[in-house]
């Protein structure tokens, strides 16, 4: 009988371990299946549409919006600018990083990083700043350039491109991400890296500063245009011009009192610069 009573109690206990057991391996799995949603590409791979989406937050009076890609998240971080308020200047880094302090020569309210350069930190492609040429138009280059006459921007196929009458700014890069309200960009190439954008609304009166940032260890290296592209066109940009990215990425701006910098992670020529109209 005690034999019994001591095999009886065994098996209960054994049963409450063996349903715990049950709950924890439950529990790993269903996060598993949660981020496989993320994406059904593998590293590397292609992505498809459904694999590029949105989430909105606000974050310190920044919009903070989200790619994910590969089954990875990239923050993509947007500032804001009507150019009834603001103007646009390209301003020389003098190849550094510290945009900050180009922010503090300037005055400007935010610089970001700009067009190409060579290995030499020559610029590459078309650059106008207060109606004067900085660098020329780079047919070779092709992609697009974003102008701006005082009033409005625009963006323009960069063959044969003529500056018009009255441009002040014109910034020459690859490739166009959005026309027409379109993703332009039609098919992944595979590349991953860290972006820079310039997004145009609002029939031009307003123009967005977007970096999309990846990792520091360098596991999750960025978005491709591809993804980039296509979260532009969904967020509403009527056009957009991508700018140099990977390792150029960076942005200085001002918070209230305070300025505020991401570094690009190698030195950079020039900088757009979003100045306060006086």
């Amino acid at each position: 009988m005690r034999a019994r009573r001591r095999l009886g109690r065994a098996a209960f206990f054994g049963g409450i371990v063996l349903a715990a057991f049950g709950l924890v391996l439950v529990a790993r799995r269903a996060p598993r299946r949660a981020a496989g949603n993320l994406s059904r590409t593998p590293t590397g791979g292609a992505a498809q549409a459904e694999d590029v989406r949105a989430a909105v937050a606000t974050e310190g009076g920044v919009l903070a919006t989200a790619i994910v890609e590969d089954a990875r998240r990239y923050d993509v971080r947007v500032w804001s600018f009507g150019l009834d308020r603001y103007e646009l200047s390209i301003e020389d880094a003098g190849m550094t990083t510290a945009l900050d302090a180009v922010l503090a020569r300037t005055g400007a309210e935010l610089v970001v990083n700009g067009g190409f350069f060579d290995p030499e930190g020559k610029p590459v492609g078309l650059a106008v700043s207060g109606g004067v040429i900085i660098s020329r138009l780079a047919k070779k280059l092709s992609g697009g350039v974003l102008t701006f006459d005082g009033t409005r921007a625009e963006l323009f196929p960069a063959e044969d491109f003529v500056l018009p009458d009255g441009g002040t700014f014109a910034v020459q890069c690859r490739p166009r991400l959005v026309v027409d309200g379109q993703a332009n960009v039609k098919s992944d190439d595979g590349k991953r890296a860290e972006r820079t954008a310039l997004c145009v609304r609002d029939e031009g009166q307003r123009v967005d500063v977007v970096i999309v940032r990846g990792s520091d260890d360098g596991e999750s290296p960025g978005p491709s245009l591809f993804a980039l592209a296509q979260h532009l066109a969904e967020v509403g940009c009527e056009s957009a011009l991508n700018l140099d990215g990977g390792p150029s990425t960076g942005i200085a701006w001002r918070a209230g009192e305070e300025v505020r910098l991401v570094p690009p992670r190698g030195p950079v020529r020039h900088v757009v610069a979003f100045h306060a109209r006086r």
